[in-house]
């Protein structure tokens, strides 16, 4: 409260001695009466022979010289082509000190920069910490830790957590140095499924098996394994641990998500298990809308049915069974599918053992009598209490 009262108080002292408050203005003139005269004489103003031009003290950004190695776990080797972004705090007010800057490690996996940032004590009423680090390996290795980081992910466990994610940095004294280790390479293509051409610039991500961008809500938001963009042929490579996958690209202007299927033809999430490099992880995309809901046993969202399977099939005069979406929920209950517009009959299967009973939409009993359910542009949710199977 003290320094934003005196910050307020030079604020207020710099104005009023300005040049812009000090002018003279032009007097108006005077009256004079006919009996008696009044000589009335206007008092000269002299200004200040140097107004005062010195803005308000404040705090000013100190550069920091930063260096480090990138190294291989298994061999302890320099890592080339590692690439750092650092990027410096701003204050509270939205003030950065400088831009960002970046770094690429030598043969020997040096890498050293140079950055603007404010020091702790401006920081103080901001941030605990002054910078935010960005570390990008070339294809095929995994960033398993990154000394001197505060937040941002788990230092020191297995590979991929640190990956393509900001990192806090609250010391920036001394070396912050990265270790590596191999990974597993995921390649592919996105096209667009109406042309065939390569898309570029795509975003394309590996994500966990309980990823909550799978199962529409419900599961772990951080289960994001790995990220890349496409190259102008449409190429992508995501570096992964061995696992499961599902693979996903949210399409041009995040408008055609989709999810790699083994089954090109049907919109689901298909597990990738990887333990190898792998090629040909192709996706096409096309215009499709979001299809959601959540799947319960009764009336409270507490009662969320985990491994239920949805599955969308071709109405409007199509006879059964041509399959176009197919999801699962998660442990929530949730789910989420991306389809093309079109109109769709919807069935719900329990998972096996369960003690309820599939359903199609609007408690149908089977795909001839179920409710149309036409997917335009806008996102559909679908909630849907299953019942208990008779004794």
């Amino acid at each position: 409260m003290r320094r934003t009262a005196l910050l307020l108080a030079l604020i207020v002292v710099a104005t009023t001695c300005s040049p812009a408050t000090t002018r003279q203005a032009t007097p108006e003139p005077t009256s004079t009466v006919a009996t008696p005269t009044i000589s009335v004489s206007t008092p000269t103003l002299t200004p200040s022979a140097t107004p005062s031009t010195a803005p308000a003290s404040g705090p000013t950004p100190v550069p920091r010289k930063m260096m480090g190695r990138a190294t291989l776990k298994t061999t302890g080797a320099g890592a080339a082509g590692v690439r750092v972004r650092v990027s410096p705090m701003p204050l509270s007010d939205g003030r950065t000190p400088g831009p960002d800057a970046t770094a690429v490690t030598d043969d020997s996996g040096v890498y050293t920069l140079t950055v603007l940032t404010w020091t702790p004590e401006a920081l103080a009423s901001s941030s605990s910490f002054q910078a935010m680090l960005e570390v990008t390996p070339p294809p095929g290795l995994l960033v398993l830790d990154v000394s001197k980081v505060l937040l941002g992910g788990p230092p020191g466990t297995t590979g991929g957590m640190l990956t393509g994610r900001p990192l806090i940095l609250g010391d920036l004294d001394g070396p912050v140095d990265i270790t590596l280790a191999p990974g597993h390479i995921i390649e592919g293509k996105i096209t667009s499924g109406l042309t065939g051409n390569p898309l570029a610039g795509i975003g394309v991500s590996a994500l966990g098996p309980n990823s909550m961008l799978i199962h529409g809500g419900a599961g772990d938001a951080f289960e994001i394994e790995a990220t890349a963009a496409t190259d102008t042929t449409g190429v992508y490579r995501l570096t992964v641990r061995s696992g499961t996958y599902a693979i996903y690209t949210r399409g041009p202007q995040d408008a055609q998500q989709r999810f790699w299927s083994d089954d090109p033809a049907v919109f689901q999430a298909s597990l990738l298990t990887v333990e190898r490099d792998i090629t040909g992880i192709d996706i096409a995309v096309v215009p499709v809308t979001q299809l959601a809901g959540y799947v319960r046993s009764g009336p409270s969202f507490g009662d969320g049915v985990e491994g239920a399977r949805v599955a969308a099939y071709v109405a409007g005069g199509t006879p059964c069974c041509r399959t176009v979406g197919v999801a699962t929920t998660g442990y929530g209950g949730t789910f989420v599918m991306y389809v093309p517009p079109g109109i769709y009959r919807l069935v719900f299967d329990p998972p096996a053992g369960s003690p309820y009973a599939a359903q199609w939409w609007r408690a149908a009993a089977g795909f001839a009598t179920a409710t149309d359910v036409t997917v335009g542009s806008e996102r559909i949710q679908l909630d849907v209490e299953l019942a208990r199977l008779r004794p």
